[in-house]
């Protein structure tokens, strides 16, 4: 069959109104301006853009929601191991009365071994996955073990960070060892204690720094040379000083200043120390202990005093340490909140761009699409009027 120029034209015009009538009937489905990037090349690299820079702030958000779950749930750890150490610094208060007796103190020390054992499983709290929150990175690893030389901690100091904005990370965790074992004991700046070898009654305070610049941080000893009168004596045994002893009256050395109640006899020591760091569980471990061993003479009743009162203020220190953690956990949530606002509002800021550059203008589309309808129509009739005017027709 032979085709002539004018059918040539018309069966061209044709196809291409049926082309531009399918384009604007899958951007009406679509509901999209740009499908292909010769449509748009400009648009089509701001879309690529803007999507790219979407996908990223949803990421964000997810990370976002995850962090708050994790940062929660050791909210809720931390505010229940509150609870508890209140409940044991009860109890040791309980135990420091004098009308308790070896039996009452023995139902008591029962008490703190179940709160320990309370504590212990709030520090091996896992999350809904199975992982422990506070390893570190040993997610897969229980945090705190008993064994015969202690509570062991068995992670590590890593803090996983999550990426919830273009330049900010944020920990979803604190490691057990900050949490539960980094916990300094005395008064948190220095331990006051009685030597066990002591045979009066001499009970000591927890004192406190009362010259911070002559605080020199060295340890000290008050050694009793007779029931009224001590000494002071240096890391290497040296005397520094020397005072008449009032009992309940303060004896300050290098900034620090104690208390010192009953009746010390001769050769009775009391040292003075640096806080260390030391493990919550084995301050709770060893009150139960010292309670736990029966006191039938005044001098092991004093010791039994000198014990609870160093317990106590370790607890004191606990408390303080777990309130302090809670509070960086809650600033913590409180800056991912409104990081989660930033993030919203920059998904709906990007989202809007988009519409912008990618959504169909319908009412444009459609007065569009019924134009090429008309158009293409037109076509068809020319194609099918033209096509029996050739002479090729009748040769």
């Amino acid at each position: 069959m032979r085709i002539s120029s004018s059918q040539m034209y018309s069966v061209t015009s044709m196809l291409n109104q049926q082309a531009k009538l399918a384009e604007t009937q899958l951007q009406l489905s679509t509901g999209s301006r740009i499908l292909s990037p010769s449509d748009d090349p400009v648009g089509a690299v701001r879309s690529l853009e803007l999507n790219r820079a979407q996908d990223q702030t949803e990421q964000y958000l997810r990370n976002a929601d995850l962090l708050d779950s994790r940062l929660r749930l050791e909210e809720s750890v931390v505010d229940s191991s509150i609870d508890v150490v209140q409940r044991i610094h009860e109890l040791t208060i309980q135990a420091n009365n004098d009308s308790q007796s070896n039996e009452t103190r023995q139902s008591i020390a029962t008490e703190l071994r179940q709160q320990l054992d309370n504590l212990l499983s709030l520090a091996n709290t896992n999350d809904s996955d199975g992982r422990f929150i506070f390893s570190g990175y040993q997610e897969e690893t229980t945090p705190f073990t008993k064994t015969e030389n202690g509570y062991v901690y068995n992670g590590d100091d890593g803090q996983r960070e999550l990426q919830i904005g273009p330049s900010r990370r944020m920990a979803d965790g604190d490691s057990g060892s900050e949490v539960f074992m980094n916990i300094k004991n005395g008064n948190g700046q220095f331990l006051a204690s009685a030597s066990s070898a002591n045979t009066g009654s001499g009970v000591i305070d927890a004192g406190n720094v009362t010259d911070i610049q002559a605080y020199d941080r060295d340890s000290v000893t008050i050694r009793f040379s007779t029931g009224s009168q001590y000494d002071i004596l240096d890391e290497s045994g040296a005397v520094i000083d020397s005072g008449a002893y009032l009992s309940g009256g303060d004896i300050t050395v290098g900034g620090m200043t104690v208390s010192i109640d009953g009746d010390p006899a001769s050769g009775d020591e009391f040292s003075l120390a640096p806080s260390q760091r030391q493990d919550l569980f084995s301050m709770v471990e060893n009150l139960a202990t010292s309670l736990e061993t029966p006191r039938t003479n005044t001098g092991e009743r004093s010791a039994l005093h000198n014990e609870i009162n160093t317990a106590l203020s370790g607890f004191d220190q606990a408390l303080d340490h777990l309130i302090e953690t809670q509070s960086d956990i809650g600033a913590r949530m409180s800056s991912l909140e409104r990081q989660i606002d930033i993030n919203e509002g920059a998904s709906l800021q990007i989202s809007e761009n988009l519409s912008v550059v990618n959504d169909l203008d319908y009412a444009e589309a459609i007065s569009r699409f019924s134009q090429q309808q008309t158009a293409l129509q037109a076509a068809q009739q020319a194609f099918a009027k033209t096509q029996g005017l050739s002479l090729f027709n009748y040769l």
